[in-house]
């Protein structure tokens, strides 16, 4: 399966990998970053192995997973033979302000 990250995910990315550089060194980036490649690889292995996020449960909305990633989670859409990853985000997050605020940032 092919896997894309959506523009704001590599936003998301660029600016967590910031954060962690400068908050808790590159050592501790390079660890998160491996994580999070790692996760990639099983969510392209078996991509629907992933289990619903709740808070899309209500909203019946198909075709979406997440997984963790450390203290991460991924969250992402299958389509086809497509991944599209929607988020990275710290597991401690509110999910459903995240999406709120993204879809009037739109």
């Amino acid at each position: 399966m092919k896997t894309v990250f959506l523009d704001p995910v590599r936003q998301d990315l660029r600016d967590f990998r910031r954060y962690v550089i400068n908050k808790f060194g590159g050592t501790a980036w390079a660890a998160t970053r491996n994580k999070i490649a790692d996760s990639i690889a099983q969510i392209e292995a078996a991509p629907r192995d992933g289990t619903t996020p709740p808070e899309l449960v209500d909203f019946r909305m198909s075709g979406y997973y997440e997984v963790a990633s450390g203290t991460n989670r991924i969250v992402y859409k299958v389509e086809d033979d497509i991944i599209y990853v929607h988020l990275v985000v710290d597991a401690r997050s509110d999910l459903e302000d995240i999406l709120a605020r993204r879809l009037f940032r739109m």
